[in-house]
């Protein structure tokens, strides 16, 4: 299995969108001409493809908050060479900006990573670590809305209007994947756990142990994500962005991007305290060792 897949099990309640968005961000789709319209709207819809499935299995980092949403719909709708020179060049400043968060949740990471191989997670600098993604999280809003600006001038009516309908859909794939309760998603057949288990060879005891760690966590920990606030924003960027008028410094995106960087962040923090106590010394070891990887990555 490649390292990219193995993540995708072993991070499964970890942060989210913006993680593909940067992973992808050297891969960009052939500009929108008469000549090769087709092969832009199967390429579009490949990247689509692949971004749902990312948002629903991939190491869900948050760091790049909801303007990693737009940055990975950006990928998907067909620009000019001359407009993708642009749109590096946003995407190159963002990456800077949201360098606090992504450093944070390897943090995060690398605490869980300890803790796994120890086979006893530190709540406390777990939680301390997490706090730190939540502050600079907060901060993403105002790092970033001069590069939705520059963005929003760059693209044409009709492209905003398909950036806004990519967002909204990326969103809503997320948000299912992401936002129902954490003990009855592992509880399914086909949930977390079970590809977890596959990929670590647990025994059947093993997973039972596991669902019933997760489902004795208070209620507090391991309940649904209130996305009330998400989708509103969700629905104010994209009447505004789609507009011909549009300034991102008008919308109140902080509270959004921490609680859903913090929700991700405690989301792992909570999975990984319930597997650690049932792994082997030698999952264990394993588990930590992918972790470590992943936290270093850029």
């Amino acid at each position: 299995m490649k390292r990219r897949e193995w993540l995708s099990v072993v991070l499964p309640m970890a942060m989210g969108m913006a993680g593909a968005a940067c992973a992808n961000s050297e891969a960009q789709p052939p500009a929108a001409t008469a000549e090769n319209a087709g092969t832009v709207s199967t390429t579009g819809a490949m990247e689509d493809e692949q971004a749902s499935a990312e948002l629903k299995v991939h190491d869900r980092h948050h760091h790049g908050g909801f303007v990693g949403f737009v940055f990975a719909a950006v990928e998907t709708i067909g620009v000019t060479p001359e407009q993708q020179a642009g749109v590096d060049k946003i995407k190159a400043d963002v990456r800077i900006k949201v360098e606090p968060v992504r450093v944070a949740n390897g943090a995060v990471i690398a605490a869980l990573a300890d803790g796994v191989a120890a086979g006893n997670i530190d709540a406390a600098k777990v939680d301390a670590a997490v706090g730190v993604v939540s502050t600079a999280a907060a901060q993403l809003h105002a790092a970033t809305a001069d590069a939705l600006n520059q963005l929003h001038a760059l693209l044409r009516p009709e492209q905003r209007a398909a950036l806004v309908d990519k967002v909204e859909a990326h969103w809503s794939v997320w948000k299912d994947a992401n936002a129902g309760d954490q003990a009855a998603e592992n509880a399914r057949a086909d949930g977390h756990i079970a590809h977890f288990a596959k990929e670590l060879g647990l025994t059947n005891d093993q997973v039972d142990k596991v669902r019933a760690n997760l489902s004795a966590m208070p209620a507090a920990s391991r309940g649904s994500f209130d996305a009330t606030a998400a989708e509103a924003h969700v629905n104010a960027f994209g009447t505004a962005f789609a507009s011909d008028t549009f300034d991102a410094k008008t919308l109140s995106t902080g509270e959004v991007n921490t609680k859903i960087a913090s929700w991700g962040a405690s989301r792992m923090e909570h999975f990984y305290q319930a597997v650690t106590p049932v792994l082997t010394a030698d999952q264990r070891a394993k588990v930590a060792d992918k972790l470590r990887e992943h936290a270093n990555e850029p």
